[in-house]
């Protein structure tokens, strides 16, 4: 009985607990909602102290099972968290805060987004509300300065153009393959013009910089990655934005200090020939006075003063004082007026830039939706120049099941540019820019006539325009122009017509599976159709198309670009332990296709077609195909918010290169440490987050062609029905990846409450296996082919600071700045290319030795003049008693050493700036600059160069020839000015110029007016906005921002300066 006793008092004690601990326990449900009644779908509902946890349904619902006296922890991204009191209630709804810190934390990274604290790689993120500070096409331009490590050169000021040449953390490779980044638009690859797609559609734009950010990228992200996030709906009422503006764009870039006066012009031009006579030939003053004057107009041609008969232009040097500009000339029974145009002006204009924008997002607890319809209309600053585009974008989700989430996203572009297919650096007869920059200011522009009452007027052609002077005596002033001849393309210009048209659509739709709470499957598909066609016409009239009667090229080219995309993702929380994994799947495909024909003889130019034209000579067609296939595994994991891991591995297949070398491993290791969770840092309270991180990893380089692995034959007729292949290239089947390994180490901080943040982060980055171009014998009917040889390093640091100086209710004042420094080192070379004599090899205008540096200038080096200011260059020699190599100098430039000038890379570069908002009135500044290195300065070397022959007459000059060496400067260490001299401008380090600039990048000054001044219904901001304001660099009209090479003797295109006035109304 006793032990039956036990028993029962045993069952009782039992019951009796679970009883008490059900009595406990409690279902508590309820819902999330944001501070508009918004239910928030998938937020995180924890119980404190455990790891019971559940979402939120598609309802913003929750049910979980709590301590009738504990707490419930709520959170969801871009919230703030709730701590919420259970007090023995069974049903709890919570309304989250907006956390506007919490978003600016989050980043997008490869395939998702990732939190600030926890990513382990560098990045930087321009965000939509910097992003609207700018009044850019492509926003890609809109980095420069804002983004620490990145450069741009070579952009142009062409509307609608592509941005320039993109370099993150230096140049990555030796020129053989591309070293720019890799583009991706809502998760897939973009290889299209980013002027497609509207500056008010897109979010974000985020750099990758490192391997542990950028490697699952893995085949293309070797020199960085650019990924940029449109917009998309919120789960709130529609809001609906307008953004109007209206600016004036105008020439940004100065002119050099050259001489405008024809006076001074024909002064400069005289003295180089009177100092040939006289102190080159020994003639006296008189003599080589009167020869001058007779050589100089025999060379320049054009006469455009007038002078007492048997009086000279030019008197002792200078201009004959009874000269007066303007003069008449009769020619074939005509009277004509000659007298000199400014070139520039008639060139150039001011125009108008114009942009409409609105756009609607909402959504309700199930769905959201964007949309946005754009227009762009931007006159080009030079005549027959413009870009036209109109946008529009629709993005939507929707919840259809608490499992399952679909959504897409649709864009459209329609865009036309007009140009000139000859605009560009070449100094011929039908570019613009070669007159602009070249011409001397003694030419006209047009023909002017004079009539029987002494009127000067400019003549008409036989079509009713505007005559023109083709510097021909056979068509105007019975005068050959000695520069550029026949041509004057602001007359042809008037009836050359080249238009870009293009249409792009572009696809992105999307499922996400929710199989578990801790895993979930993505499917995304991407297809983007593009259409360009190209119409180039040439006139019947003028110019070098008139020699055939006119003539039409057609372009049209097509392009499919595919990407698909499945993760599965597993993500749980155990205690202290976050994990993260993911397994996915890629393959991109793009194809295009070309077709070419071109005809002359034009029946008229109101019918450029090409049945139009008499002769159709040449035609052509073409396609390319370019594939990557990817499988990838990455993992991160945190404990206890404090220590991270991040790892990757992807697997790549690129149809660049043959099957047994087309797949390559790409791989990732990071870590990050917040140091400010640890307890020996609690009592710091001035600190708010500090954390240092480490990445290292792998990444590929495939940009290298197609069918550089096979032979490659062209193939030409040989009969009228035949035809017949002709060995081109040498394929290489071993051809393979370029490989960069990177290492990054930094440090993220943000002090004071956010009064000081920023990051450090110091890099090294070797590039392996280059694609290289090997000379080969040419016995094997190839000068050579694609190789993996050689290595290169990049190292460098960066530092990006931030400070908010005031910040109060009312007044709002934030300053940052971002500094970068980059150097290059040659690790190894192909043996085949190195010199042994020189321990390397010079390609024009760089040498290349292991040990060097990338962008090592080589050339002559100028040895000043000597007492006759005539130029010297340096030349190694051997002396005969020593046998030892010492120093000479030499006038023979041919005879001169090469010598190496280090790299011409700027030592620091970056962009610093301030916002500051005052009640309702708000403004900011930005400007970018670079420090120290070189620019080879050509257009400087060619104006500064006197005439080596009358073929070079009629060009323009600097007016720097003042300066040169003379019997009364005989301390100037610039060349004499002397017609004839052959090597006084030859190409040597007197040229090479520092290639420090400042620029002024960005302003913006707005109000917003107060909501209550329109019933709380619309809220209105006035602006005004300018880019590309002004610029200074070591020589007035040097703009080193154009190239790292330098610039050449003709000027191209100058980058655009826009003032813009706007309205932004938000409903």
């Amino acid at each position: 009985m006793l032990m039956v006793r036990k028993i029962v008092l045993l069952l009782i004690a039992s019951v009796t607990c679970s009883l008490m601990a059900v009595a406990q326990s409690k279902q508590v449900s309820g819902t999330v909602k944001d501070a508009n009644g918004n239910a928030i779908v998938g937020a995180t509902v924890m119980v404190e102290g455990t790891s019971n946890g559940v979402n939120t349904g598609s309802d913003g619902s929750f049910r979980i099972s709590a301590p009738a006296d504990g707490y419930l922890l709520v959170s969801f991204l871009g919230y703030e968290e709730a701590r919420v009191a259970i007090a023995g209630k069974t049903s709890i709804d919570v309304v989250l805060a907006d956390d506007t810190q919490s978003i600016d934390d989050v980043i997008v990274v490869a395939f998702g987004t990732a939190k600030k604290e926890a990513f382990t790689g560098s990045a930087s993120v321009v965000k939509a509300d910097e992003l609207e500070k700018r009044q850019t096409t492509n926003v890609l331009s809109a980095l420069v300065g804002q983004v620490p490590g990145l450069q741009m050169r070579g952009s142009t000021g062409q509307p609608g153009s592509s941005a320039g040449s993109i370099n993150i953390r230096g140049v990555s490779s030796m020129g053989y393959s591309s070293t720019e980044p890799l583009i991706i638009v809502d998760g897939a690859p973009y290889s299209a013009s980013l002027s497609n797609i509207a500056q008010s559609d897109i979010e974000s734009v985020t750099v990758l910089k490192d391997a542990a950010s950028a490697a699952l990228y893995g085949a293309r992200g070797a020199s960085g990655v650019i990924i940029v996030t449109t917009k998309k709906g919120r789960s709130h009422d529609a809001v609906i934005n307008v953004d109007m503006k209206w600016g004036v764009n105008s020439r940004a870039m100065q002119d050099y200090d050259l001489i405008t006066d024809p006076g001074e012009y024909y002064e400069a031009y005289y003295a180089q020939i009177y100092n040939k006579y006289y102190y080159g030939q020994g003639y006296t003053a008189a003599s080589a006075a009167a020869s001058a004057n007779a050589d100089m107009l025999s060379d320049l041609k054009y006469n455009v003063f007038s002078y007492p008969a048997g009086e000279s232009l030019i008197v002792d040097g200078k201009l004959n004082p009874n000269a007066t500009l303007g003069r008449r000339v009769n020619y074939n029974w005509t009277d004509y007026w000659v007298t000199p145009d400014d070139w520039n002006d008639e060139a150039y204009r001011n125009s108008l830039r114009q942009e409409y924008s609105i756009s609607m997002n909402g959504g309700t607890d199930r769905a959201s939706y964007y949309m946005s319809l754009g227009y762009l209309n931007e006159d080009g600053i030079v005549y027959n120049s413009k870009y036209e585009r109109i946008t529009a974008r629709l993005r939507g989700d929707y919840q259809a099941k608490k499992w399952l989430k679909v959504g897409g996203n649709i864009a459209f572009v329609n865009s036309v540019q007009d140009q000139n297919s000859n605009w560009g650096t070449s100094a011929n007869a039908g570019n613009l820019f070669a007159y602009t920059s070249r011409v001397a200011p003694i030419y006209p522009v047009y023909i002017r006539t004079v009539d029987a009452d002494g009127n000067v007027s400019i003549a008409t052609d036989e079509y009713g325009n505007k005559a023109y002077d083709y510097g021909v005596a056979s068509r105007g002033y019975g005068m050959t122009r000695p520069y550029l001849s026949t041509g004057n393309p602001l007359g042809e210009n008037q009836y050359n017509k080249y238009t870009s048209g293009g249409n792009q659509l572009n696809g992105s739709f999307f499922a996400d599976v929710d199989f578990t709470s801790w895993l979930k499957f993505n499917a995304t598909s991407t297809v983007t159709w593009g259409q360009t066609n190209i119409s180039d016409f040439g006139n019947m009239y003028y110019g070098t198309p008139a020699q055939t009667g006119g003539n039409i090229a057609k372009t049209s080219t097509s392009s499919i670009r595919t990407n698909h995309l499945q993760t599965l993702t597993y993500y749980d929380t155990y205690g202290n332990h976050n994990i993260n994994v993911m397994l996915g799947h890629e393959y991109y495909n793009s194809q295009s296709k070309n077709l070419y024909a071109h005809a002359y003889g034009m029946f008229s130019p109101e019918i450029p077609e090409i049945g139009a034209a008499a002769t159709k000579d040449d035609a052509d067609s073409s396609m390319s195909e370019y594939n990557v296939e990817g499988y990838f595994l990455s993992a991160q994991y945190d404990y206890a918010g404090k220590y991270y891991a991040s790892a990757s591995i992807r697997r790549d297949a690129s149809s660049y290169f043959a099957k047994d070398h087309r797949w390559g491993n790409f791989w990732s290791l990071g870590a990050a440490w917040i140091l400010s969770k640890e307890a020996f840092l609690s009592d710091a309270l001035w600190i708010d987050m500090l954390k240092l991180k480490a990445s290292i990893g792998q990444q590929g380089n495939d940009s290298v062609g197609s069918f550089a692995y096979v032979d490659m034959y062209q193939i030409t007729s040989s009969s009228a029905t035949t035809m017949t292949p002709t060995f081109w290239r040498k394929g290489n089947p071993n051809l393979t990846w370029e490989t960069t390994t990177n290492f990054n180490v930094g440090v993220e901080f943000s002090f004071w409450h956010g009064r000081l943040t920023g990051n450090i982060d110091v890099y090294n980055k070797k590039t392996s296996d280059l694609l290289f171009w090997v000379s080969i014998p040419e016995s094997s009917g190839s000068r050579g082919m694609y190789d993996n040889v050689g290595d290169v390093r990049n190292y460098g640091v960066e530092l990006s600071l931030q400070g908010a100086l005031i910040r109060t209710k009312n007044v709002d004042w934030t300053i940052s700045m971002n500094v970068s420094h980059n150097s290059t080192k040659i690790l190894s070379l192909p043996e085949s290319k190195i010199d042994p004599a020189l321990g390397g090899y010079y390609e024009a205008p760089y040498f290349y030795k292991v040990g060097g540096p990338m962008y090592n200038y080589y050339c002559a080096e100028y040895a000043g003049v000597d007492q006759y200011g005539q130029a010297m260059f340096y030349m190694d020699q051997t002396d005969p008693e020593t046998g030892k190599v010492v120093r000479g100098t030499t006038y023979d430039f041919n005879a001169a050493t090469l010598y190496e000038h280090g790299s011409i890379l700027p030592k620091v570069f970056g962009g610093f700036g301030t916002t500051l908002r005052v009640a309702n009135f708000d403004m900011s500044f930005m400007f970018d600059y670079q420090l120290g290195g070189k620019v080879f300065d050509g257009y400087y070397q060619s104006v500064v160069t006197p005439a080596s022959s009358s073929n070079s007459a009629g060009q323009t000059i600097h007016k720097d020839w003042t300066k040169s060496w003379s019997v009364n400067n005989t301390s100037s260490d610039m060349p004499r000015w002397q017609y004839g001299d052959m090597y006084g401008g030859a190409e040597s380090d007197r040229f090479l110029t520092n290639a420090s600039y400042l620029n002024f990048q960005s302003f913006t000054v707005g109000y917003t007016l107060p909501m209550k001044t329109f019933g709380n219904k619309l809220k209105m901001r006035i602006y005004v906005a300018g880019e590309n304001l002004c610029y200074w660099s070591a020589r007035k009209g040097l703009d080193p921002r154009y190239s790292f090479d330098g610039n050449s003797s003709v000027i191209p295109y100058s980058p655009i300066r826009t003032v813009s006035g706007g309205i932004q109304l938000t409903f």
